[in-house]
């Protein structure tokens, strides 16, 4: 009688684990049933997002279904409401209807953008949120273009941090979505999506938010995401084709200013010694002294006057020329959540014309800001405009080179890096 419990219960336990591989191996196959991964719309990872939520959470408005409905948020949620009646009013005599079904048709794939599911929104639920905030995204931005700010009451401060809110990595919506909105309101001649007068709404808002950046369209054919990823096509240049403008102008020789430029760093750096114990100590190998150091050790800081970009950074004869750049609030969470996209994007990363160049020099930055006295250096050369306490800034490029990952040996800056470490040991 023993055994034939035993036998039944081996049985019993075979027929369990059967079922749970079959389960498994059914979950397995789900995944694979995708020939792309279709999420582009992130969320950070919550020991980043929540030791600093001032950088990566709404102020005021929420856009997309992470923040939906979140307290404190109410406010810009009715407002949201006004501004799609007022852009009801310019759209080419389409009701309501058409911008629902519209999105209707949009949201099983809209859905599939996020990491998340939100199986607790149902379809007509989440269909109504893509009209209410992508119609917002439209409206907000033809204001901007108008000269109007379209906050409640035309408040500066609410329009500042809304514009901001809107750039955030996890407050997004498909771009997809608000092209076939404004595709309703603004058909083209031929009556189909009019995708430059798309871009004109956006790029031109966008173009110069980040310092002496140009102004760039995305290329022709080029697929958009979300807006902060519209952000980054249109502030961050592609430094493949910069290196080839550099190729042509200069054979790969010095540039104006007797230095290298950028472009020139993408060639293969010397990698940095590295030890048994792996990444650590090659990653501090391979980082550049502090400022104040740097300085100590004979480096002169220069601001350089007429930079292409924010990037446009260069080291030649022990002299570092910078462009300007400006440290405030605003400057912090825009740099943060582009870090955050180069480093998190997933497929829409992997595809931007600029790498990780917001990331490389944000390292650079954030190895030449250790304390107040390295501020205060940068500060002093005309480098660094400091809106913040010293202190505040140290703390904040900590932070985001702190969550930073990439390899410190070939990233976009590497070389500069090299040669910064290299003149630093040979003065000394």
């Amino acid at each position: 009688m023993a055994m034939e419990d035993d036998e039944n219960a081996t049985q019993k336990s075979r027929f369990f684990r059967d079922a749970r591989v079959e389960a498994m191996q059914r979950r397995v196959d789900e995944v694979h049933a995708e020939a792309e991964d279709p999420c582009t719309i992130f969320r950070l990872p919550a020991a980043v997002r929540e030791r600093h939520p001032d950088l990566y959470e709404p102020k005021v408005v929420s856009v997309g279904p992470y923040y939906h409905g979140r307290a404190g948020l109410a406010a810009a949620q009715q407002h949201k409401w006004r501004l799609l009646r007022d852009f009801l009013s310019r759209a080419n005599g389409k009701g309501l209807g058409a911008y629902l079904r519209c999105a209707s048709a949009l949201e099983a794939d809209a859905r599939r953008c996020y990491a998340e599911g939100f199986d607790a929104v149902g379809a007509d639920d989440f269909a109504e949120m893509l009209v209410l905030d992508g119609c917002f995204l439209l409206e907000f931005f033809l204001r901007k273009g108008e000269g109007q700010l379209a906050a409640p009451g035309g408040a500066k401060w609410a329009w500042q941090h809304m514009y901001h809110d809107v750039l955030l990595l996890e407050n997004q919506i498909p771009f997809f979505v608000v092209e076939k909105l404004h595709a309703i309101a603004f058909p083209g001649e031929d009556g189909g999506p009019d995708s430059e007068g798309l871009l004109d709404i956006f790029c031109k808002a966008l173009a110069g938010d980040l310092p002496s950046s140009r102004a760039i369209r995305p290329r022709s054919g080029k697929t958009i995401h979300h807006l902060l990823h519209l952000h980054y096509e249109c502030n961050v240049r592609s430094a493949s084709a910069d290196a080839s403008d550099a190729k042509g102008r200069s054979n790969g020789k010095a540039d104006a200013n007797g230095a290298s430029s950028l472009a020139v760093w993408k060639q293969s750096p010397v990698p940095s010694p590295r030890s048994s114990d792996g990444a650590v100590k090659g990653r501090l190998t391979s980082m550049v002294p502090q400022a104040a150091k740097m300085e100590e050790a004979g480096v002169t800081f220069k601001r350089k006057a007429t930079p292409r970009d924010m990037f446009d950074v260069s080291f030649r004869y022990g002299v570092l020329h910078m462009p300007a750049f400006v440290v405030d609030e605003a400057a912090k969470v825009l740099l943060a959540n582009l870090v955050a996209f180069e480093q998190g994007g997933g497929r829409a990363a992997r595809q931007l014309d600029g790498g990780n160049l917001v990331t490389g020099f944000v390292a650079l930055v954030g190895s030449l800001v250790n304390t107040t006295r390295d501020v205060e250096v940068l500060r002093r050369c005309g480098v660094m405009h400091c809106m913040l306490t010293h202190d505040e800034a140290v703390r904040y490029f900590s932070h985001v080179v702190q969550y930073t990952t990439m390899d410190y040996d070939r990233h976009l800056l590497a070389c500069l890096f090299r040669d910064i470490r290299e003149h630093c040991q040979w003065s000394r």
